[in-house]
């Protein structure tokens, strides 16, 4: 049997950038993590686009991605264990309001956790 790629389920390109949008804008909204991207709501599409761009080439394989590496990107913020979570969590609410099924939302936070080590206490 034939596998889906996670990309195509999530809807690809459209579906990814949709996704970005509402984690986004979940962590601006978002007491923990939110003064954290208070410099990069300024540029709120820019932000977006750079999440869709960083999540379209790890789902889908094409480099699209021109940003920096994951740990370079955090290196020196000193992000916690809880902040990591709450990143989780509003990426969680984002999938639940969009509609997104339980296997796709497991496999998007497992993609996430094993990203740990290059964000948090950086």
């Amino acid at each position: 049997m034939e596998t889906i790629p996670l990309f195509e389920r999530l809807g690809e390109r459209d579906g990814v950038r949709r996704l970005a949008e509402r984690v986004v804008d979940n962590h601006l909204a978002n007491p923990l993590i939110g003064t954290r991207y208070a410099n990069a709501s300024k540029d709120r599409d820019g932000l977006v686009a750079g999440v869709t761009e960083f999540f379209c080439t790890g789902l889908s394989g094409v480099p699209t991605y021109e940003g920096l590496p994951v740990a370079d990107v955090h290196r020196g913020m000193n992000i916690d264990e809880a902040e990591f979570v709450a990143v989780l969590d509003d990426t969680i609410a984002a999938m639940v309001s969009l509609g997104i099924g339980d296997a796709e939302q497991a496999e998007v936070l497992q993609i996430l956790y094993s990203q740990k080590g290059d964000v948090v206490r950086l």
